[in-house]
């Protein structure tokens, strides 16, 4: 008996691609058609002007009357690939070109071109156009349900010798738990800290000093001769004394206290609630078996019940279908994954500071510090003047220093300036340290009462080091000096290079504190990417991969010339988005002028994105999007660096991983019924509607009359009783020539606006009979339809099974096939066999 109420049901679909015949081939390459295919190969071959003008010569001097016309269509074809304003407008001058004009073109192109990509690309397009862009698909259903059941395989086997007796144990459980758990913790933290520090400092400093000097000096000469006796006495006397006494007292007291005290309390309260429960249920039995026989051996087989399940497969529609193949189909969301690759590499990288110190100069420091946005200190000046002035009187002296700066050195020469006042005809009496002291330069001369007076330049000699030299200078009597002394500093290169380093530290580490910074933004859009990435469960990511199949099967099936994202289109979504954003003012608001301007699309760009949107809405609809298939092939094919990139990717995911990984994917895209006309003519005319023909729109008929068939839309109260058999050839048979009478009549209805009273009316040769030879019944108007087209099977009554069963139109599916599975229970089957007395 079979369970019907127990079945179970299981949706598939079968591909059946269809292959052109030679003559078919050959009517496809001469008439219009696949003007999408036919528009991205002639993009492809980029022929230049001067291979336009070469094409339009010899369309003029071939002789053949289809074959000028033809190179003349594709020359102007080629003239207005430019205008990238026209798209489907140039799809459909390429639909009109035909594809034997196009490939002879491309075979002369190779040749003057001496093969290569263009060689190539010439192959492809050729085959391309020989294989059909069309096929169908069936929408089919697996229906199970329970059919009795049948002895199964041996479990194991029990022989038994005249009159033994065995016993056999057997048991059998079944045991089941459940299990409830529910945690609820509070945690409560309380940290309190306080600190006083106090700090006291005391300094005190004393010093005194006493310094006391004198000095006396007198000398006396005396010369005189007599007598051919010259003779010079001289006399000096010289006594200095100096006393110095130096106190210096200092004390220091320091004292630091510091309190600290803190205080944490903590809470935690936790309930756990845990419910086990386990239920088991266990039979043991022991069963004693003997032989009866005293002459006989018996064997007793224990075999597994196995349930019996009929399957029968049905085929309720058909849809026409295309078939192509997309590369990397997950692009889009695989950029994103280079993206947190590139992220991760970048925020691994290690601190690398370049710049060395000796590459810091007077001359680059300043866009060094643009650069890192910092302020430097100013290189030291490479030399520098400097100036001592001293007043000195009548037989004083003095003790100039000359002490550079630290970093710098003094130079050995000095520049003095010299001001002169003394008596009459007399010059400067000066004693300079330095012996060769000469005035290099008088200026202003006899300025004073005195013949000297003036004002002199001399360059001396200083005494000393680098970091310190000095010069003793004395007036004598009677005389006045104010002297002024120029010297030069110039830069030690180690208080150069010093500066150096400061700088170099300073950029080295303001580019470490960028870097760190950079490293926390890329680490925060790494985690950010990483949760959109990896927050995404089954169905989200189900509905990402079909979203970007059909945004990646658009562009293959429609061209290189579709954009699903035009910038005019784009400019009108972003000013509605600017609308809601931003803050403008409302229409005619109290009678601003220009008010409407600001929150009103203009005519054009509403015709713009309401023109774009009915292609986006034909598009949805013509296309069964819910229906989509498609085979994943490896992560190898398009690219090979692409391909290395993904050989190791691994995703939690196993069906999102393979999707990721696809080189390409093979989409068999179903045409929605009753939109196969427009669709094939869209594509391979480039034109919504029109007159145009394709020789691909007879199979778009077929399928449409298909669907008429099992009339789309209205399926019968119960389609598992009421399909129509096709198991055996003369119920296909059958079924074939009823829909070639479905075409007929609806054809007819259409022609004439009703349906034949009787099936003679048809216009296509009888008779219209099933594969027994009896005349189809035909009845109009029907049970539940326009008309009913029926067979009665091979006994010619209705009803019955087998070949007797009955073959309907209305029926809402076909019974293409019909088996039976079986699946193990737990039930035991036992067999007895008794062997033979020996004779």
């Amino acid at each position: 008996m079979d369970l019907v109420n127990s079945k179970r049901v299981l949706l598939t679909a079968s591909y059946v691609t269809v292959e052109l015949t030679e003559q078919e081939r050959s009517h496809a390459a001469l008439v219009p058609g696949r003007a999408l295919d036919k528009l991205s190969f002639v993009r492809q071959l980029k022929a230049s002007p001067e291979d336009v003008a070469w094409l339009e010569g010899m369309a003029e001097s071939h002789g053949e009357e289809a074959v000028r016309a033809g190179m003349a269509s594709l020359a102007r074809l080629l003239r207005g690939l430019d205008d990238d304003g026209r798209r489907f407008g140039i799809a459909r001058e390429a639909a009109t070109v035909p594809a034997a004009a196009i490939e002879r073109f491309a075979e002369q192109l190779v040749e003057r071109r001496g093969g290569g990509f263009t060689s190539l690309v010439a192959r492809v397009f050729a085959r391309r156009v020989s294989a059909s862009p069309v096929g169908t698909l069936h929408l089919e259903r697996l229906e199970m349900y329970p059919a009795g059941t049948e002895q199964g395989e041996l479990v194991f086997t029990v022989p038994m010798t005249p009159m033994e007796t065995v016993t056999i144990s057997h048991k059998e459980w079944s045991t089941s738990s459940e299990e409830y758990e529910n945690i609820v913790s509070d945690y409560f933290e309380t940290y309190s800290e306080r600190g006083v520090a106090e700090k006291t400092d005391a300094s005190m400093s004393a010093e005194n000093e006493r310094r006391h000097s004198s000095a006396f000096d007198f000398g006396a000469s005396y010369t005189g001769s007599g007598a051919g006796v010259s003779m010079t006495v001289a006399v000096g006397l010289k006594n200095a004394t100096e006393t110095r006494e130096s106190v210096k007292q200092s004390a220091q007291r320091s004292r630091e206290i510091t309190e600290k005290a803190s205080a944490r309390a903590r809470q935690e309260h936790k309930v756990s609630v845990k419910l086990a429960t386990r239920q088991g249920v266990e039979d043991s039995s022991l069963r004693t078996l003997t032989n009866p026989y005293e002459d006989r051996a018996i064997r007793v087989d224990y075999f597994r019940m196995m349930r019996k399940w009929r399957t029968d497969l049905f085929r309720y529609g058909m849809r026409l279908t295309f078939d192509l193949a997309v590369p990397n189909p997950g692009a889009r969301l695989w950029a994103q994954y280079r993206r947190l690759a590139e992220l991760d590499r970048r925020i691994a990288e290690p601190f690398v500071f370049k710049l060395a110190p000796y590459e810091i100069t007077d001359k680059t420091w300043r866009n060094l510090e643009r650069t890192h946005q910092i302020t430097l200190d100013p290189p030291p000046k490479p030399e520098e003047p400097k100036t001592v002035k001293v007043d000195l009187e009548a037989g004083k002296g003095a003790i100039i220093e000359f002490v550079p700066p630290p970093g710098y050195r003094v130079q050995p020469t000095v520049t003095c300036v010299l001001s002169y006042w003394g008596g009459f005809n007399t010059e400067p009496l000066l004693n300079i340290s330095d012996e060769n002291w000469r005035a290099k330069l008088r200026k202003l001369p006899n300025a004073g009462s005195g013949s000297g007076d003036g004002v002199y330049e001399i360059s001396l000699d200083t005494f000393g080091g680098d970091d310190r030299r000095t010069l003793q200078l004395i007036a004598g009597a009677g005389t006045e000096l104010k002297a002024s002394f120029r010297y030069t500093v110039k830069l030690s290169p180690e208080h150069f290079e010093a500066w150096q380093h400061k700088c170099w530290t300073a950029l080295r580490e303001a580019q470490a504190v960028a870097h760190r910074e950079q490293a926390a933004r890329l680490q925060e859009e790494r985690d950010r990417l990483w949760r959109r990435l990896a927050g995404s469960d089954t169905l989200s990511l189900r509905r990402l991969e079909r979203e970007e199949l059909v945004r990646c099967t658009l562009l293959w099936l429609l061209g290189a010339d579709f954009d699903a994202a035009p910038d005019d289109v784009g400019e009108v979504v972003q000013r509605l988005l600017r609308f809601e954003t931003d803050d403008l003012a409302d229409d005619g608001l109290f009678g601003v002028a220009g008010g409407a301007a600001t929150r009103r699309l203009s005519q054009s760009e509403w015709l713009t994105a309401s023109g774009f949107g009915d292609l986006v809405k034909f598009l949805h609809h013509a296309v069964e999007w819910e229906n989509l298939l498609y085979f994943l092939y490896p992560y190898f094919w398009g690219s090979d660096d692409l391909g290395r990139e993904k050989m190791l990717f691994d995703h939690p995911d196993p069906a999102h991983r393979d999707f990721l990984r696809a080189g390409y994917v093979r989409v068999v895209i179903p045409v929605r019924p009753g939109f196969e006309h427009d669709l094939i003519q869209l594509l391979d005319t480039g034109v919504f509607g029109g007159a145009g023909n394709s020789p691909y729109l007879t199979l778009g008929e077929e399928v449409a009359a298909f669907g008429r068939t099992n009339y789309t839309g209205i399926p019968p109260a119960n389609p598992e009783l009421h399909a129509r058999p096709l198991l055996y050839p003369q119920q296909r048979q059958t079924w074939d020539t009823m829909q070639r009478v479905v075409r007929a009549v609806e054809a007819y209805h259409e022609a004439n606006g009703r349906y034949p009273a009787q099936l003679s009316e048809l216009p296509i040769p009888g008779p219209f009979t099933d594969a027994w030879g009896r005349e189809l019944v035909y009845r109009l108007p029907g049970s539940g339809n326009d008309y009913d087209l029926v067979s009665y099977g091979a006994d010619g009554q209705e009803g019955g099974t087998g070949l007797d069963a009955d073959i309907s139109a209305a029926a809402g599916a076909s019974l293409v096939a019909s088996w039976f599975d079986y699946s193990p229970t737990s039930g035991l089957d036992i067999s007895i066999d008794v062997k033979p007395a020996a004779a």
